[in-house]
């Protein structure tokens, strides 16, 4: 794999199934030769399990794996920023209901040295 950079776009070299592949992105030649690995070990375990299958068959099948996998995660994502919205939701409600708690508490302390004073002036009778 050969890199060269020209104008902030990176221009990777890659090899994925054997053939190798010009990748030009915005991303870091390290970040793309990552992505591109990852894609290359995917198609590979694909070719393995059925090794009769043409390279496009190969790509085709890892595409829509690789596209469930993508699918399945961004539901989850979903899913965890809805869990995250209730839970800030509940948070600022118990947090709510603390500064409430500790106005009652700094009341009371206020009534009860009142209180006190009281008791020591003789005025409570």
């Amino acid at each position: 794999m050969s890199i060269e950079n020209s104008s902030n776009k990176s221009e990777v070299k890659v090899e994925i199934l054997g053939k190798e592949y010009k990748i030009k992105g915005n991303e870091s030649p390290e970040y793309i030769k990552n992505i591109a690995s990852f894609v290359n070990e995917h198609m590979k375990e694909i070719q393995e399990y059925a090794p009769s299958l043409s390279t496009n068959r190969i790509i085709i099948l890892g595409v829509l794996n690789l596209a469930d996998k993508l699918y399945k995660v961004q539901e989850m994502n979903g899913k965890l920023k809805e869990d995250n919205n209730k839970l800030e939701s509940s948070f600022k409600k118990i947090l709510s209901e603390n500064n409430k708690l500790k106005e009652q508490n700094r009341t009371l302390k206020e009534e009860y040295e009142e209180f006190l004073d009281l008791i020591e002036k003789g005025e409570l009778g």
